[in-house]
């Protein structure tokens, strides 16, 4: 009995996924059990200061401190779930933009395909990001794509000129956004100048020359035909670059505004801090920490975001709930993007087969 390939390597890819998960939350754990004893290291050193205080007024000083560390500690039993779970929902529609960019990729390379395809794929595709290398992003995607028509070439440049257009978009804004925030200069001007690096590399030239390069128009044959010819790929590019950006910076603001919920869900969290501040340094914080961790190549980029989330966040919003805030989007991100690819993960249209005439 021949084994059943197909079967057997979605069962494999399903497996690396789930252990990627499984490492994300446990990194993220570990970072929240270290901040929790820090906590109780704290407090165990203010009650020896109350101990050996003199002065009653000092003693009260000093309770009073005590009383404001244990309400500020992090703790999911003083979440504000409400805020949360609209953070939640905030995220899940921040993934809509990127699939209607894939959308547009697919679509420039000739191969179109429908919003509810685009972003089902685009959903069950985060998945990938947790695996060592980020390789099973493409392979998810691409062979979503190819079940409804595209080679596999096709697909992953499809994939890859999405996943490009969102890093740099995401570059550029973290560039512009952190450059006025209280951050370290050298973080500031290194933002700065990656935000606008990337902002060249998702030119239309660019990218056209990229394409050029991996000769996909003469390696595939589907794309011989007369309605599409290498020029197409020119012409339309300025139209997909300027989608691209305009789709991308409105799920980044989605996600960053996400993480500006859960900030505000958080005990200790700083109230005299306006709105358009917290989404702002929310918004940079969070482009750049998932541009830096995508580049990292570790799954989901485990611990270099919530370093960079804390970096940026914590001038704003204090170390404490800066670190906190990171463990939880990220606990957030996942469930959302779990839940997300169970529903949508059979959610697709098969291509559509044309009738045969008889002669």
């Amino acid at each position: 009995m021949r084994l059943p390939v197909k079967a057997f390597a979605k069962g494999a890819i399903a497996l690396v996924v789930i252990a990627g998960l499984g490492f994300a939350i446990k990194k993220s754990f570990d970072s929240l059990s270290e901040q929790q004893q820090r906590t109780v290291d704290l407090i165990t050193q203010i009650d020896r200061k109350i101990e050996s205080a003199k002065i009653e007024s000092e003693r009260q000083r000093l309770r009073q401190e005590r009383q404001d560390v244990i309400d500020q500690q992090p703790s999911f039993a003083n979440v504000h779930w409400s805020t949360l779970a609209a953070a939640a929902l905030v995220y899940a529609v921040g993934l809509i933009p990127g699939g209607l960019v894939l959308k547009e990729a697919s679509g420039l390379l000739g191969k179109p395909i429908s919003v509810r395809d685009a972003v089902s794929i685009q959903t069950v595709g985060h998945l990938g990001k947790y695996v060592p290398g980020k390789a099973m992003v493409v392979v998810i995607r691409a062979g979503r794509l190819r079940e409804l028509g595209a080679s596999w070439l096709i697909g992953s440049t499809a994939v890859f000129l999405e996943t490009i257009m969102m890093m740099a978009v995401g570059a550029a804004l973290a560039g512009g956004l952190i450059f006025f925030l209280p951050v370290p200069r050298w973080i500031a001007w290194i933002s700065l100048l990656g935000g606008m690096s990337a902002a060249m590399i998702s030119a239309p030239p660019i990218l056209s020359r990229l394409l050029q390069k991996a000769n996909i128009l003469k390696a595939d044959s589907s794309l011989t035909d007369t309605t599409v010819s290498p020029t197409r790929h020119l012409c339309d590019g300025w139209r997909f670059f300027s989608l691209a950006w305009c789709w991308h910076v409105s799920g980044w603001f989605l996600i960053g505004g996400s993480f500006a919920l859960v900030v505000r869900s958080l005990p200790g969290s700083i109230q005299t801090v306006s709105d358009a501040t917290l989404i702002i340094a929310s918004v940079a914080a969070m482009s750049l920490a998932m541009v830096v961790g995508f580049a990292s190549l570790l799954p989901g980029g485990a611990g270099v975001r919530e370093l960079t989330l804390t970096i940026v966040l914590a001038p704003v919003a204090g170390p404490a709930v800066a670190l906190m805030s990171a463990i939880v989007i990220r606990l957030v991100f996942i469930a959302v993007e779990v839940s997300l690819a169970g529903l949508l993960g059979g959610w697709r249209n098969r291509p559509e087969k044309r009738p045969q005439l008889s002669n």
